[in-house]
């Protein structure tokens, strides 16, 4: 922290920590992702790749002199999934989706200067210790995780977000399915799932939020209940085993990791959706519950 309290000299620390250190650590776990991607065997290889095109025999060697060049993007050692296998019915990496990501890159960049441009960052007078804001709201993109903060810190602001990051780091490990690789939603099945996930999502976590709204949680019912149990029964934790029993379920009705991964995957960005909006819109002084800002108490 830079003192014995937290002060300028921790809020410096935090800010080189999140501007300098942390980008470096992504840009090195970035380099480690696309190589190793690139180790074994590309992006994806749908099973077309493996089919004779036309002027090919059964292996896939060109009958007549090359007619494509490649470049070498990379060597590694050892033999990769690539080796002796054609290319002819695959997309290469560079520069067919590099000029995208750029393409893109670009465009978000162009968007991003544009609202910087035209709209100023809404910046109150100095902070007051002494007369704290009411309500104090994070980003935008951490209400989310703030409505599951004010029903258990430890919960909603440690243990949740490490069980999703936690989820979606071992999905490639879980999926070891080869068929559909690299079809967006893996085909039709996976596009029924989705959609019949999203509708029980935000139906799911719209319920918990009007059930507390309404009825409040257990500290309401019972004062003294000990806080050890509001830690870990609490509604953010209620959507989470709701959302694993669901994609547990969808698992073993498709006989498919793939479809587990995609339920729970849609869970988790339905609930981001629906948890950021009722936290930036309906949430007032002291963290209430309000149906428009005009509705907030005038001191």
């Amino acid at each position: 922290m830079g003192a014995n309290h937290v002060g300028q000299e921790a809020l410096t620390r935090f800010y080189l920590l999140h501007v300098m250190v942390l980008p470096l650590l992504m840009s090195g776990f970035l380099a480690i992702h696309f190589w190793r991607i690139r180790k074994d065997g590309g992006l994806t290889r749908p099973n077309s790749a493996d089919l004779p095109s036309e002027g090919e025999d059964d292996v896939g060697t060109p009958a007549n002199s090359p007619s494509k060049t490649y470049g070498l993007m990379a060597v590694v050692r050892g033999r990769t999934p690539a080796v002796d296998r054609s290319m002819v019915n695959t997309i290469p990496t560079w520069p067919a989706a590099i000029y995208s990501i750029a393409a893109l890159t670009m465009m978000t960049l162009a968007v991003m200067l544009a609202l910087g441009y035209y709209f100023d960052a809404p910046l109150t007078e100095i902070a007051n210790p002494a007369v704290p804001e009411n309500p104090a709201k994070a980003p935008w993109y951490f209400l989310g995780l703030q409505e599951l903060v004010s029903y258990s810190a430890f919960m909603g602001g440690v243990a949740l977000p490490a069980i999703i990051v936690l989820g979606l780091a071992l999905t490639p490990y879980l999926d070891r399915e080869r068929e559909d690789v690299g079809v967006w939603f893996s085909g039709t099945a996976g596009k029924r799932v989705s959609f019949s996930t999203a509708i029980l999502a935000f139906a799911v976590v719209v319920a918990m939020l009007v059930f507390t709204v309404q009825r409040g949680w257990l500290r309401n019912w019972y004062p003294d209940i000990p806080q050890i149990v509001i830690t870990f029964v609490n509604p953010g934790t209620v959507i989470l085993a709701l959302f694993t029993g669901w994609s547990l379920l969808v698992m073993k009705l498709t006989n498919s990791t793939r479809m587990g991964a995609l339920a729970i995957f849609t869970c988790f960005l339905v609930a981001f959706v629906v948890l950021t909006y009722f936290a930036t819109v309906h949430r007032g002084p002291n963290w209430d519950f309000f149906w428009s800002q005009a509705d907030w108490p005038a001191h």
